[in-house]
């Protein structure tokens, strides 16, 4: 495609360019209205990366609909930039006052230009209205404090363009207005799929490419209907992930962009707000020329000939308002069905195991009653009770994402941090290092090991799917590695408040065919939860006896997996109504493995 000229002034400007090197990490979580620390060399390719193109990946669209006109602005002026997101936006200090973004404008002649950011790991956009949520009344203090700016960008949360179009559009009407009052510039900034290979593609793609063409189509539409301007980072992404598999520009976790990924971002959001080429750019930061020319021919290309929607994804915001947020639901669970048991199930606890063995530092107990055996929970597929990941702040969407794999014994689905307060933290000690999703099958009942969880603000539905109608607060997901026979279900616990007080439960042979197995579920609004005479279990490794145990049928289902769908959490810290909290200290399953 020919390249839309420059006016005199941007040939002046990117003639005079000395970009400098950039070295450095990733910021912590929090705002920056100064300072900021330097990023690493990106010039490295990871050999091999899988760009496979499946069937209904959008192909080059020939139209121009979304091109924007590129004005240079004046390199004298003085520019104040807020940005506004989340780890898109801080990774590889993308947005630091001395970060990336910064020093291209800088190097490009734009000495006055003053970078201020607002920043939050997972956060979304309607987060930072919200004037009681910390980083919103930081946002909405700066917004309508008597500090001017001229250009805010905005980054909504990486799948909700997709998954609550309505939520995303609401929340960019609701900047527009603040934004105008401020007198400032609102520009969007188009974010990219996850790279092949993320779970996230089963929900959003179903590849890199269709993910991206849909937050694509979401980004326009709102643009359109508010007349602001887009920084399409995520075309820019999308052609170098597609053109050049060898440069990779994910992060590990398939989602967050590299150090390479984070370049390419900034010289398109840069290009495309000041309106200089970015294949003009002569300095490389620290990679080669090769390698810079390649990532700089795909901020260039969306920067000078716009970022147009596949015809078959363009859609409308007009009139879309938010999904409505459905709290747990009275009554969703018949009552009639559940069967809450009266004696103690006559087969063993499968969710524990022992083994006649003595191995250290993989999450085996050694039994204080016989030296020679260790004990733990199910292991599942990965011979581990659950993921080592652990935060009692918020959970990174990579730990999240690790907490929630299923090949572990023990998953969860929502977790968005834990208590610090409840959990041990040295394997080679006989507490042996448990975060509160493994302590929910360690055997631990006894102990001060407790499973305290906090979920986030998201619904679910029974495949784990973000589905704002859902039932579901959480789901955690028990993997006993085999097919075996389920007779009960149950939680052992200091109070019967501090389980959930209402949940379905499933099974499954696969870990994607969902049965639900009616006589587990229950709603403690409708049936009064009893306890059950713990003394009959005591747990392997100190002999203590849990104090309240509520035990439900299972009836026999037979299943590799059981999971279970958290409709209300317990009545923890003086929460009584109990949505978002667990706080129990062991599920007990009881069966056998099926013959």
């Amino acid at each position: 495609m020919k390249k839309k000229m420059l006016t005199s002034i941007g040939l002046i400007v990117a003639a005079a360019l000395l970009f400098g090197g950039c070295g450095g990490g990733n910021a912590p979580e929090g705002s920056s209205p100064d300072g900021g620390t330097s990023a690493p060399a990106p010039d490295g390719t990871a050999a091999g990366t899988d760009v496979t193109q499946e069937s209904g990946t959008p192909g080059d669209v020939t139209t121009s609909e979304s091109a924007q006109a590129l004005t240079p602005r004046d390199p004298g002026g003085t520019y104040r930039v807020l940005f506004i997101g989340n780890s898109f936006t801080y990774y590889n200090d993308m947005n630091q006052p001395n970060g990336i973004f910064a020093r291209i404008a800088k190097k490009a002649g734009y000495s006055g230009i003053k970078v201020t950011t607002v920043y939050k790991g997972g956060y979304y956009l309607h987060q930072f209205l919200d004037d009681s949520d910390s980083y919103g009344h930081q946002v909405l203090t700066l917004l309508g404090s008597s500090t001017k700016f001229d250009i805010v960008i905005l980054q909504e949360q990486s799948a909700n363009p997709i998954a609550d179009p309505g939520d995303f559009y609401e929340s960019c009407r609701r900047f527009k207005e603040l934004i105008d009052k401020n007198g400032a510039e609102m520009w969007l900034y188009s974010t990219w799929g996850y790279k092949t290979g993320h779970s996230g593609l089963g929900t959003y793609g179903p590849t890199t490419e269709a993910m991206e063409m849909k937050l694509r189509a979401a980004y326009t539409a709102i643009a359109e209907e508010l007349g602001v301007k887009v920084g399409y980072a995520g075309a820019a992404m999308t052609k170098c992930f597609r053109d050049h598999p060898e440069i990779d520009l994910y992060n590990s976790d398939l989602k967050h962009p590299s150090a390479a990924g984070s370049h390419l971002i900034a010289w398109t959001l840069f290009g495309t707000i000041f309106g200089v080429d970015p294949a003009m750019l002569t300095d490389n930061a620290d990679m080669t020329a090769a390698f810079a020319e390649k990532l700089k021919a795909a901020a260039s290309d969306t920067v000078m000939n716009g970022a147009p929607v596949d015809p078959a994804y363009r859609t409308s915001s007009a009139g879309v308002k938010p999904v409505e947020k459905v709290e747990a639901v009275e009554g969703q669970v018949d009552p009639s069905k559940t069967v809450m048991l009266k004696t103690p199930p006559s087969s063993g606890i499968i969710s524990v195991v022992t083994r006649d063995s003595r191995e250290t530092g993989d999450g085996w107990m050694t039994l204080k009653s016989d030296s020679s055996k260790t004990f733990s929970g199910i292991r599942g597929d990965r011979d581990a009770v659950a993921s080592a990941e652990y935060s009692a702040t918020a959970l990174t969407d990579a730990q999240k994402a690790d907490i929630a794999d299923r090949n572990y014994g023990v998953s969860v689905i929502g977790i968005e941090y834990m208590d610090s307060s409840k959990t041990g933290t040295d394997v080679t000690t006989a507490a042996g290092k448990m975060t509160s999703v493994g302590n929910l099958v360690n055997g631990h009942w006894g102990s001060s090991y407790m499973a305290a969880m906090f979920f986030d603000r998201n619904r679910y539905n029974v495949n784990g799917n973000t589905d704002a109608s859902a039932p579901y607060t959480a789901l955690i997901t028990l993997n006993f590695g085999k097919v075996m026979t389920f007779d009960a279900i149950g939680y052992f616990s200091g109070s019967l408040k501090g389980f959930a007080q209402a949940q379905d439960v499933y099974v499954s042979d696969n870990g994607e065919d969902w049965v639900k197995v009616e006589p587990a579920c229950y709603d403690a609004k409708q049936t009064a939860l009893a306890s059950l005479d713990g003394a009959a279990f005591p747990d392997p490794w100190n002999q203590n006896k849990p104090t309240v145990f509520t035990a439900f049928s299972m009836g026999g289902a037979s299943g590799k997996y059981i999971r279970i769908g958290i409709i209300k959490g317990g009545e923890v810290s003086s929460n009584n109504t109990g949505l978002m909290e667990i706080n129990t200290r062991e599920i007990a399953v009881f069966g056998s493995e099926k013959k």
